[in-house]
């Protein structure tokens, strides 16, 4: 399998506080892109990201866990981190290693402790966001009555990009506002195509779809005049207008769906692939001097079975298996050996990672999460 070139990269860290459906977010993503056939459940014990059995005991995320998706030909590598605040660190290490974090809130509960830390983190990478109102479908669900929240407590940015049909247990899909179409509630099957927004939404949808209009326009002086003189906007530039807007950190789009019935899974992979920037767009602050290949250790997992796994972005390169890199806080060289792609806690053997992307490598000596190696030694 070639490497995925730097623009057709997606990363992303799913984040927010703990019992938001983060874990079963990714779930819904993998198995509607067609990686999983069939719908993970946390509390079966049965979704990718969780495969720890202490995480299965415990019904909840210890440690980030790696997994990726193909859709409309990127992409997408999702780190999935855990909410709890005792486990943070990971959260943190798994937020320097993306363009992007989805952030996760209850659409009950919205806004918590951990929401607010995370975004206030992701702030100063200067991260791009996407929020996603999740459990619509509970009672006291509210999506409005969150977005105001999310506007009031996290940034006045935030604009919602789809809208759900109905609430609570009348919950029946979302729109999406920006392709304008429908989703209807799928029931944990997979999601069909877009569908008509339905009669009953068309004055709801019509002023939110002007607010979104309105935040977009904004950011583009070009589309601004063509607005300000009536003209009908082309989709397609307000797509593009929007992207730039949310890679620019002007933007913040807040989607909604319910992940444990995989609704509003086929807006949202749209929305992290045309709204989250690419490593190609949006370089890394980290330092690795004027390496030609590095790499950025952000997580360490003890498996049973290999041993240490390393996980890691590659900062410079392609990087190969096979490799001798130098770890400029030690002075010790490290051996690369296979390159690996996790899925969980399955892993494929490639050959090479181009920049921007995530993977892993087992049994590396000395290395710490947090370390940079390099082919040669540079002041880091």
């Amino acid at each position: 399998m070639p490497a995925i070139e730097p623009g057709k990269i997606r990363n992303i860290a799913v984040v927010g506080h703990r019992g938001v459906g983060k874990t079963s977010l990714t779930e819904a993503l993998l198995f509607q892109a067609g990686k999983t056939n069939r719908l993970g459940t946390i509390e079966q014990g049965t979704t990718v990201s969780d495969w720890d059995e202490h995480e299965q005991r415990r019904v909840m995320s210890l440690s980030g866990s790696l997994m990726h998706v193909e859709w409309q030909g990127r992409k997408i590598n999702l780190v999935d981190t855990p909410g709890d605040a005792g486990f943070q660190a990971d959260t943190y290490a798994a937020l320097r290693v993306v363009e992007g974090a989805l952030v996760v809130v209850s659409g009950v509960m919205g806004v918590e402790v951990n929401t607010t830390r995370v975004w206030n983190r992701a702030e100063q990478y200067e991260l791009s966001r996407v929020v996603f109102v999740n459990m619509l479908d509970r009672e006291r669900a509210d999506f409005f009555r969150v977005l105001e929240a999310v506007r009031a407590q996290l940034s006045d940015r935030c604009v919602a990009i789809q809208l759900p049909i109905g609430s609570e247990h009348e919950l029946t899909g979302v729109v999406d506002l920006l392709h304008m179409c429908a989703y209807l509630d799928p029931s944990g099957g997979k999601e069909d195509g877009p569908q008509p927004i339905p009669d009953s939404m068309a004055g709801l949808v019509q002023e939110y779809r002007e607010k979104l209009l309105d935040a977009v326009v904004e950011t583009d002086e070009e589309l601004m005049a063509s607005y300000l003189e009536g003209e009908e906007l082309d989709p397609t530039a307000v797509a593009a207008a929007l992207k730039n807007a949310v890679t620019r950190d002007e933007l913040y789009p807040v989607a909604c769906g319910v992940s444990t019935k995989n609704l509003g899974t086929t807006a949202l992979l749209d929305l992290l692939v045309e709204g989250v920037p690419s490593p190609a767009r949006k370089g890394t602050t980290i330092e690795f001097g004027d390496a030609k290949e590095a790499v950025f250790i952000f997580k360490t997992i003890s498996d049973p079975f290999t041993g240490r796994i390393s996980c890691f972005r590659a900062l410079a390169g392609p990087v190969h298996g096979d490799t001798t890199l130098v770890d400029p806080r030690t002075h010790a060289k490290e051996r690369l050996g296979q390159v690996l792609v996790l899925q969980g806690k399955d892993s494929t053997t490639v050959d090479e990672l181009c920049v921007g992307d995530l993977g892993a490598v087992a049994k590396l000596k000395d290395v710490v999460t947090g370390d940079v190696l390099v082919d040669h030694e540079v002041p880091v």
